[in-house]
């Protein structure tokens, strides 16, 4: 046992080193343009009249000033339409187009998508959500990204702010994963597609990589589309960079535990790709982020001689959420740790559960058969 103890420590250690380069490699932008190349901001829409006029008003105060905001109702059954119809007519960079009616073997976020990249003109693509809320700089900062490093799709992980238990247990997980688990420079570096993260609340292409990725049009089906693009502008040879847009943009995900539970495991597994990636993850997760706390209450029960190797590993865990927090934010959800890396471990084998029997999937009013 005291062996285990000593290599889980060396691994945290290990994991820790990752973390403070990743933190370093995940910059803020430093440039922001003011003008340049044409940028389509293609927003996809469907029963948001509670998220469209504020999300609108945050992409009209751009300091980037060549840009149109395209906007696709998805046969929304709200005020939606009747609300960007209103704002289009006041600024005519804002313009509004009908969905057509959803084609099987589609998913809906994919098939207004699609529909939006042929009534987009830019030289480039800018795919939003309805549930974002941009600062007037997150635009020339991104494309100041994009035409510097030359590369395909910019993509970023917003601010995500939390408003009920649940969500501080489990949204603060996105960046933990991303930070913690991941080489983020190899998502740049690496030409292999499995090294990538995306997030499809925000993802920047120039009009070359989306049209050689094949765009969402070749991922017709997924529920995960930040990252399935990704992997796919990797395969066809472009460059995926991933810059920290903390402090230029928010979002507020999911409101409350069911949206959570629902929203994450409509595409976790999707996003893991694998059986043997779920397995790997669940081991990883509890071996090294989760027994230490266990065996620290055994140790101390027992007065077993390696409960100092287990304190140290907790303080090593704490130390990896908390440069996060100084980071990211969502101090509170250092201390509730714990519950979200059972939470993270228990919709990931959701996920998995509900695509091995095809349970059907619901998600805005819609019911895809699985």
């Amino acid at each position: 046992m005291l062996a285990y103890q000593l290599a889980t420590m060396i691994v945290l250690f290990a994991f820790l080193s990752l973390v403070l380069r990743n933190l370093r490699d995940y910059q803020r932008p430093t440039k922001f343009l003011s003008k340049g190349p044409l940028v389509s901001v293609c927003l996809p829409v469907r029963n948001e009249q509670n998220n469209i006029e504020e999300c609108l008003a945050g992409l009209l105060t751009q300091e980037y000033k060549n840009f149109e905001i395209v906007v696709l109702d998805d046969c929304s059954e709200d005020r939606t339409a009747e609300i960007v119809t209103r704002i289009s007519n006041e600024d005519g960079r804002v313009q509004l187009f009908h969905g057509k009616p959803i084609a099987s073997g589609w998913a809906g976020k994919c098939h207004a998508c699609a529909q939006l990249a042929v009534h987009a003109k830019g030289e480039y693509l800018l795919f939003v959500d309805a549930d974002t809320r941009a600062e007037p700089a997150l635009l020339g900062g991104a494309l100041a990204i994009a035409m510097d490093t030359k590369c395909a799709l910019v993509s970023a992980f917003p601010t995500q702010i939390t408003g009920t238990f649940w969500e501080h247990v489990v949204l603060p997980m996105l960046q933990f994963l991303i930070v913690t688990l991941l080489p983020i420079h190899q998502v740049w570096e690496s030409k292999t597609p499995a090294m990538c993260a995306a997030c499809g609340q925000f993802l920047l292409f120039s009009r070359e990589g989306y049209t050689k990725s094949g765009g969402h049009r070749a991922i017709p089906g997924s529920f995960h589309d930040g990252l399935q693009l990704a992997r796919r502008v990797k395969t066809s040879g472009g460059v995926v960079r991933l810059f920290d847009a903390s402090q230029l943009m928010r979002c507020r995900m999911y409101d409350g535990g069911r949206a959570v539970w629902n929203g994450f495991t409509r595409n976790a597994y999707e996003g893991l790709g694998s059986f043997g990636a779920l397995m790997v993850m669940t081991v990883l997760l509890t071996g090294l982020f989760l027994m230490p706390f266990m065996f620290m209450i055994i140790g101390l029960s027992t007065q077993a001689n390696w409960s100092a190797l287990c304190a140290i590993q907790i303080g090593i865990i704490i130390f990896i959420r908390s440069v996060q927090a100084i980071r990211f934010g969502h101090w509170r959800s250092v201390a509730l740790f714990p519950l979200s890396v059972i939470a993270l471990i228990a919709i990931q084998w959701g996920s998995f559960w509900q695509s091995v029997f095809r349970k059907n999937k619901s998600w805005k009013g819609r019911e895809y058969i699985g």
